[in-house]
């Protein structure tokens, strides 16, 4: 298991404009590297923003992602293009016992290849 000493900033373009999210890294649950080329990255985003997350990575399989961070057990930087082939959304339980609120979380495990 690896973890971001930073938070990670994925920007990807829509219409010719450079669209940017930051994940703080306290969503970050683990970033694991297979290869140099190959990497997943899991989050569990809990409160308001989480819905920012979901638009954002939304039907986003195939897209490019510029990605930054630093990766503390690597002892570097990552700061490229990824090719995001896979992701798995799961909304969790709702914190209250009240109907038709919105969740209070969501996990994702996004899997990445270098561009």
């Amino acid at each position: 298991m690896e973890y971001v000493s930073e938070p990670v900033i994925f920007t990807k373009e829509i219409d010719e404009k450079n669209i940017n999210l930051t994940v703080p890294e306290g969503f970050v649950k683990d970033l694991h590297f297979s290869t140099n080329e190959h990497f997943m990255l899991m989050l569990r985003v809990v409160g308001p923003d989480m819905n920012k997350v979901v638009d954002f990575f939304e039907d986003g399989e195939d897209e490019i992602y510029n990605i930054k961070t630093f990766d503390v057990v690597g002892n570097k930087e990552i700061n490229d293009d990824f090719i995001l082939t896979d992701i798995y959304m799961d909304e969790g339980p709702n914190l209250g016992v009240d109907i038709d609120i919105e969740p209070a979380m969501i996990r994702l495990i996004l899997d990445f290849l270098k561009n």
